[in-house]
């Protein structure tokens, strides 16, 4: 049978009505979840630190799907759940979390009290005996909250772990470990890591190239030659040995020069100071300030007046403002193109060297970088930028005295006061390497 296309459409059109009128009468097809109640059993532990210890809370019926998990510690919502499985529910405890009751939370139902947790007071770290130190050295720490277990405390210098020897809730004697660096102090108690101060390790010093210690004797420690002491009458008098910084230490009586010859020598080995990067560094202890003595050499070395390098206790008046402190200085006259009279590079400490009393100082010079610096008890109290023509190893080191000018002028004094510990470097050694000199030996 044939059917005329306006029929056709006709139909079409009445099936399409049909079809959505049994659309709008027909409910759709939704099903209802319910979610078993979770069922928890324990929680541990019971307490810690906020902000960092977790809680594990055993049971079932948790599911495993951890975005709709709540735990509360005394209402302070978790802001981090760990993990969730069936049976288990890790969460970190909030940092403003209070001590209370823990509660419960899985999509809509609550549980709510699984148990309580109790805050702890974090520990902390208030201060530190020394800053510094050398390994096998006790340090006090103290703060709050370190309990009394040792095995529960853990101290590190820069990531390596000193020995507890004693510990209260409020202190820790910690030995210093063997190859620590510079670094900040961290406690770690029941794994919770305090930040505390920098702890500076005492710096590695190179060995010198001479070294006195004055036990009796002259003696290089380096295995070098002896140094010796020669005296003339009538100031001069003999050395002696007292006692020291470290040990004995050696006694000079100092004079006021009256001939054209050093009263008082004690000389080193030449040319052993004659080096472009150098530290010579040694204690003192200065007796002769109640005379009116100026220009007392701590050392001096050179071949003449206008070519040397020098330590002296103090200068006088006559050199300038600031020239009665102790001052190091570099001398050129006629060489390297410098003339006449002497240029002077002067490296002017804060004050003179205080006298009767043990003091570590230290000159360095550095061709290469242009410095002369000069340290008082590891401190640095004075420098002086060189030229690149100031080079004091264009001249000979012919005399390298401890105490005594390089040449005998009329009316030039030489030290009276003991010295100790008289080291030679042919390095120019840094800040942290003077102060670890003084370090080691500092009373």
């Amino acid at each position: 049978m044939k059917f005329p296309i306006k029929k056709i459409h006709s139909i079409t059109a009445l099936l399409v009505l049909a079809g959505m009128y049994a659309g709008c009468t027909k409910g759709p097809r939704l099903k209802d979840y319910t979610y078993p109640e979770p069922q928890p059993k324990s929680m541990f532990p019971d307490s810690g630190y906020a902000g960092f210890a977790t809680v594990t809370i055993t049971g079932s019926t948790f599911g495993d799907y951890k975005d709709v998990v709540k735990v509360f510690f005394n209402g302070i919502q978790a802001d981090s759940i760990l993990s969730c499985e069936d049976g288990k529910i890790v969460a970190r405890v909030p940092k403003n979390a209070l001590s209370g009751k823990v509660s419960l939370q899985v999509w809509t139902h609550i549980v709510d009290s699984i148990g309580q947790f109790n805050i702890v007071a974090a520990p902390v770290v208030l201060s530190t005996n020394k800053d510094i130190g050398l390994p096998g050295e006790t340090v006090v720490i103290t703060g709050a909250g370190f309990g009394i277990d040792p095995a529960k405390v853990k101290v590190d210098f820069n990531g390596t772990t000193g020995t507890i020897t004693t510990i209260n809730d409020s202190t820790l004697n910690v030995t210093l470990p063997q190859g620590f660096t510079s670094g900040n102090i961290v406690v770690s108690v029941n794994n919770y890591p305090v930040t505390g101060p920098l702890f500076r390790a005492v710096a590695t010093v190179p060995n010198p190239i001479y070294w006195l210690s004055f036990e009796g004797n002259l003696t290089d420690n380096m295995g070098g030659a002896a140094a010796t002491y020669t005296y003339k009458t009538p100031e001069g008098k003999p050395m002696s040995y007292v006692n020291g910084i470290a040990g004995q230490a050696v006694k000079l009586e100092g004079t006021y020069n009256l001939t054209t010859t050093n009263n008082q020598v004690l000389a080193l080995p030449a040319q052993i100071t004659r080096q472009k990067e150098l530290t010579v560094a040694c204690w003192v202890n200065w007796t002769n300030d109640s005379t009116n003595w100026v220009q007392e050499p701590v050392f001096d070395a050179g071949a003449a007046r206008g070519q040397r390098i020098c330590l002296m206790t103090r200068m006088n008046s006559g050199f300038g403002t600031g020239y009665l402190n102790m001052i190091g200085r570099s001398v050129f006259e006629n060489i390297n193109g410098f003339g006449t009279p002497p240029t002077y590079f002067n490296a002017i400490g804060k004050g003179p060297l205080p006298p009767k009393e043990w003091h570590h100082v230290a000159m360095v010079i550095s061709v290469t970088n242009r410095i002369e610096r000069i340290y008082m008890d590891g401190v640095e109290v004075g420098s002086v930028t060189l030229t690149a023509a100031a080079d004091h190893t264009v001249y000979s080191h012919s005399k390298v005295y401890i105490g005594s000018p390089t040449n005998g002028v009329t009316k030039e004094p030489a030290l009276g006061g003991m010295i100790d510990e008289f080291q030679i470097y042919n390095q120019a050694l840094t800040a942290d390497q003077v102060f670890a000199i003084y370090y080691k030996n500092k009373p």
